[in-house]
């Protein structure tokens, strides 16, 4: 199959659109309503029955996190996203789905999104951008795994000096440029659990921003992008836009682990933070109640002039660095976090890649220089410095 690139409509989520269904939806967080509706089932049903008038010819079959999944769509371009992002089977009609994702780029209606917790289906309609079907299976292993004592985590995840690592942030953040380091080997770029053996990957594919890409700053994700295209499988989505993404599968990656699923405990947990205030030191050492405030508040900040309008810096919070993919009440995933840092004996540091107190921009060296620090030797703790600071900014 050829390369393929794609102009979506709409050219992101709509996280804002999904709604749920089931009396299983008793173990959602409703402080979230804008991730977390609930409909009568009804709705759902005639949705459903909507899809009954379209051809759906691409049924994909995949495992992740123990879990079988089967994608159901018309669109030939979805289809080698989806084989770009997980390891498709053969023979779909052998394998009983414990999960099935129908979707569909040709019924109009505005964006939509249903998922109904009790059948274990999730339709989805009224969007071509790619990453909802990527992150509508993140969200379905949000709600499953914390059942099976399994941590879902919007995080990358490498390894460096035989140590293993994971750094959570939100967009804009720098998590694929610090994670695609030459210097470290790649787990994921972007999804990982956390099981009672270690970690483990839930994708094998990369999904990265195209944004400012070169040879010279990332030359890992510049490297993998061009074997994609030597092997037909790069999938370029609004090409030129802001947001613009590539997809390739993970064995374009030169230093990334191949063919192994399952990984030791963490070493070493990383959050970023693009601190615009200037506040922040530019790496800590966090422990106890501060990584859990962190975490449950997934703090980062916006430039000026991000938005149209928006000529004041702006305060971002996602709590679980990931609000849409995690259904359930935050604590549920805070409490399994911090059990497994406790167990683990993980050590955990704040990465801010914003400005420092000058209101100047770290330098990415001196960023990457930080983390790489942090791995081999460390630091001291000053969780209440920090504390103080993100509690002044909430």
């Amino acid at each position: 199959m050829p390369n393929i690139e794609i102009t979506t409509k709409p050219t992101g989520r709509s996280p804002e659109r999904k709604v749920h269904y089931g009396s299983r939806t008793n173990h959602l967080d409703l402080s979230r309503p804008k991730y977390n509706k609930i409909g009568e089932e009804k709705y759902f049903w005639e949705f459903y029955f909507d899809f009954d008038e379209y051809d759906l010819d691409h049924n994909l079959v995949f495992y992740t996190s123990g879990m079988c999944f089967r994608v159901e769509t018309n669109d030939d371009r979805h289809a080698q996203f989806v084989r770009n992002m997980f390891t498709v089977v053969d023979n779909p009609y052998d394998h009983c789905a414990d999960w099935t994702i129908l979707h569909n780029t040709e019924m109009k209606t505005l964006p939509a999104i249903a998922v109904n917790l009790n059948e274990h289906i999730m339709l989805i309609a009224g969007t071509t951008f790619l990453g909802e079907i990527k992150k509508g299976v993140f969200s379905i292993l949000g709600f499953e795994l914390p059942d099976q004592n399994i941590l879902p985590m919007h995080c990358a995840a490498f390894t460096y000096e035989n140590k293993t690592n994971l750094m959570f942030g939100l967009s804009g953040t720098g998590k694929t440029t610090l994670s695609s380091d030459p210097k470290f080997r790649l787990i994921s770029d972007d999804e990982v659990s956390w099981n009672d053996e270690g970690i483990r990957i839930i994708e094998t594919g990369c999904y990265a921003k195209s944004e400012g890409l070169t040879q010279e700053t990332h030359p890992t994700i510049f490297n993998a992008v061009e074997e994609a295209r030597k092997q037909k499988t790069l999938v370029v989505e609004n090409p030129g836009a802001s947001n613009a993404r590539l997809s390739y599968p993970i064995d374009c990656v030169s230093n990334a682990w191949i063919d192994q699923e399952q990984f030791g405990h963490p070493d070493n947990i990383f959050f970023l933070t693009m601190d615009a205030t200037g506040r922040f030191p530019p790496v800590s050492k966090i422990s106890g109640d501060t990584v859990r405030r962190f975490f449950e508040t997934g703090y980062t900040s916006q430039m000026p002039g991000t938005e149209a309008g928006n000529d004041e810096i702006k305060k971002i919070f996602s709590p679980c660095y990931g609000s849409p993919f995690m259904p359930r009440p935050v604590k549920v995933y805070s409490d399994m976090l911090m059990d497994k840092i406790t167990n683990g004996n993980c050590n955990v540091y704040l990465i801010n890649t914003g400005m420092d107190g000058s209101g100047n921009r770290f330098s990415l060296d001196f960023t990457r220089t930080c983390v790489k620090s942090a791995i081999d030797i460390g630091i001291a703790d000053n969780s209440k410095e920090v504390l103080n600071i993100l509690e002044g900014l909430l």
